[in-house]
């Protein structure tokens, strides 16, 4: 089965169309093979009163690969994601999503990325392994 990935406009995290999505603008320095964005979770994305959803920290984690990857010029999809969370991000702070390219290893990309505040301090981490689409 062949799939066809085509991008309308209405990606949750980085969608400039979809009013209930996060509407990221990633960054990307394609020598580096790095991505960044600002992020504000709203209340409505929270897990416990005033923590953001551990599903939302690592849904911009896994942007945040798959942009530094395609810093790169490489179009991929995760296969698989590591998430640590080291400490409970609080809704409506404001945050940093970055992510690494760090090896193309032929049909598999990996990459990394982090969630930061403005002191510096990660609030997660992610790892991941890519799969090429083109």
């Amino acid at each position: 089965m062949t799939m066809e990935f085509v991008d309308n406009g209405l990606c949750f995290v980085c969608g400039a169309k979809n009013d209930l999505g996060l509407k990221l603008k990633l960054r990307t320095d394609a020598e580096r093979g790095l991505s960044s964005a600002e992020v504000r979770f709203p209340e409505r994305f929270q897990g416990w009163q005033g923590v953001v959803h551990g599903g939302l920290l690592a849904t911009v984690l896994d942007e945040a690969m798959i942009y530094a990857a395609g810093a790169k010029g490489l179009t991929c999809v995760t296969g698989e994601i590591t998430v640590r969370y080291v400490t409970p991000a609080k809704t409506e702070t404001d945050y940093l999503v970055r992510g690494q390219f760090l090896a193309d290893k032929g049909r598999i990309v990996l990459a990394e990325s982090e969630v930061v505040g403005p002191d510096g301090v990660v609030f997660a981490k992610a790892s991941g392994k890519l799969f090429k689409i083109n």
